[in-house]
């Protein structure tokens, strides 16, 4: 009777315990967040694309007068889609975009002076995935 009443207590105490970690898991993970920058050593423009909701972000890191680009194309094609910020320094410009879901992308950060300028200083090109 004593070795019974063990396994009880015992059985009470595992069904407890993952009922406490059932309860404080997070219900999903967020999805990855990719970022690219214009310039390695010293970046004045930043592109971020976040997979759980495929917002695009545009942010401009220096007070230098010159606005940002985000940019995005998918895998490997010639076809750019450019996006300006012109907000000014340390203010994000987000762009709500819509990809199937898996889909792999390109991003990168470039500076771009006004709304019908021509993005220039472009960083390389980073993979992100929708």
């Amino acid at each position: 009777m004593p070795y019974r009443r063990l396994t009880t207590v015992l059985g009470i105490a595992a069904a407890s315990a993952s009922a406490l970690v059932l309860a404080t898991a997070p219900a999903q993970a967020a999805g990855n967040v990719y970022e690219a920058y214009n310039s390695i050593t010293s970046p004045s423009a930043m592109t971020e694309f976040a997979e759980d909701g495929e917002i695009l972000t545009a942010l401009d890191m220096k007070k230098d007068g010159h606005g940002t680009a985000a940019q995005w194309r998918y895998n490997s094609s010639s076809a750019t889609h450019s996006y300006y910020n012109g907000y000014g320094y340390a203010v994000a410009h987000d762009w709500n975009l819509s990809f199937a879901e898996g889909t792999t992308l390109q991003i990168r950060a470039c500076l771009q002076d006004t709304s019908d300028g021509t993005p220039y200083s472009c960083g390389g090109w980073e993979y992100a995935k929708a």
